[in-house]
């Protein structure tokens, strides 16, 4: 692995990548219901274990919204 910088939630962050979705979430201590969204594209919760985050991606982390 190497220390390479992603985009998170609009900062930059260095990390070593690449590093699965979940890996990353425990990472910076996330923990509840949210979206995940890796370069514009949303990543299922079942997909968290496979997708990975690698160098120069943009993640953002998003709060489910209700609606009614």
């Amino acid at each position: 692995m190497a220390i390479e910088q992603i985009s998170f939630n609009d900062e930059t962050l260095s990390l070593e990548t690449p590093v699965t979705v979940t890996d990353f979430l425990s990472q910076q201590s996330q923990t509840g219901r949210f979206v995940v969204v890796i370069n514009d594209q949303v990543v299922s919760a079942s997909a968290f274990d496979e997708q990975q985050i690698k160098a120069g991606d943009r993640v953002e982390i998003l709060s489910p919204i209700s609606g009614g």
